[in-house]
């Protein structure tokens, strides 16, 4: 079993291996059904070539976890999940965009 870091997986797996149903939903605290219907309404995504068994890649571990807080915080419905996630995600890679452009320009 890895031992994987719950806040950035990246760290304690610096060759971002995916990761299998079972330490998934152990590393993201799911139930297993629960990761059933979030696979089905998009909240995550299965590494594409899994179609067998599905592993899961860190971004959506950070994935997983934020939408489980979005449900518990604000009591967001599972349908509403991959589009707040897919929002707040490009959000930060505006930030990280617009961080370039202001080191660029000083």
């Amino acid at each position: 079993m890895q031992d994987w870091n719950a806040e950035n997986p990246e760290l304690v797996n610096p060759e971002n291996q995916p990761l299998e149903i079972t330490e998934f939903c152990r590393v993201c605290r799911l139930d297993q059904e629960v990761l059933t219907e979030w696979v089905a309404e998009g909240v995550v995504e299965p590494v594409p070539d899994s179609r067998t068994h599905w592993r899961f890649s860190a971004r959506q571990v950070r994935r997983a976890k934020t939408a489980r807080r979005l449900q518990r915080d604000l009591e967001l419905d599972t349908a509403g999940l991959p589009l707040i996630l897919d929002l707040l995600e490009e959000v930060q890679s505006l930030r990280r965009e617009l961080a370039i452009l202001k080191r660029h320009f000083e």
